[in-house]
């Protein structure tokens, strides 16, 4: 039967097959009911105007996004009015723009009470970790190893099982931190979240 094949079985084919066609979603995504501009979907996805104007008429004639006028200006957002938006595209969107934070508050819960700081290093702390590379972590000891030790284990495995995402992790003292820290990025998921490196010389 003709339902069973081409777009009517496949819709995401279209939607989905272009990188800078799902740049632009992902961005139309986070706007609300505001809508943006052209040169926004293009400066905030990372690609260059004329990628960002091929994808989003591609994206209209898919009956994926609409197109406003506001002054001179035209506006684009996601048309939440189509099954395949709201349906699939923007929950599947809105739920992967929340995967990172996710798995940060997942590596808090688990570690909060077995470690000092904790420090996420390499490309994870410059946020161009690819596809397939583990997740490089720095936990600083406070009491035993050995349970610092057994909560990162415990991290590796359900990050793996659940995300799909393999961990680099190592326990280490808060001099090796704080060295660590001074020879390359380092983004602080513990204590307090945020760029750089430090503990008291109470916490020490």
């Amino acid at each position: 039967m003709f339902y069973h094949r081409g777009h009517l079985a496949r819709p995401l084919d279209a939607a989905l097959s272009s990188g800078s066609r799902l740049a632009a979603l992902r961005t139309l995504a986070g706007a609300g009911s505001a809508g943006r501009s052209g040169r926004e979907v293009a400066r905030l996805a990372g690609i260059n105007h004329q990628s960002a104007a091929g994808a989003l008429a591609d994206l209209h004639k898919l009956g994926l996004v609409t197109r406003s006028r506001s002054g001179r200006k035209s506006l684009w957002n996601l048309d939440r009015a189509r099954w395949l938006v709201s349906e699939v595209l923007a929950p599947m969107l809105e739920r992967e723009s929340k995967y990172a934070t996710e798995i940060s508050d997942l590596v808090k819960s688990t570690l909060k009470s077995h470690c000092r700081a904790a420090m996420v290093v390499g490309d994870g702390a410059k946020g161009r970790l690819a596809a397939g590379r583990p997740l490089s972590l720095v936990a600083v000891e406070r009491g035993s190893r050995r349970d610092l030790t057994s909560a990162l284990r415990s991290l590796k495995a359900e990050l793996a099982q659940r995300w799909g995402v393999e961990l680099d992790a190592r326990a280490v003292s808060a001099a090796e931190a704080a060295r660590i820290a001074a020879l390359e990025e380092a983004w602080r998921l513990l204590p307090d979240e945020g760029p750089g490196f430090s503990i008291s010389s109470k916490e020490r």
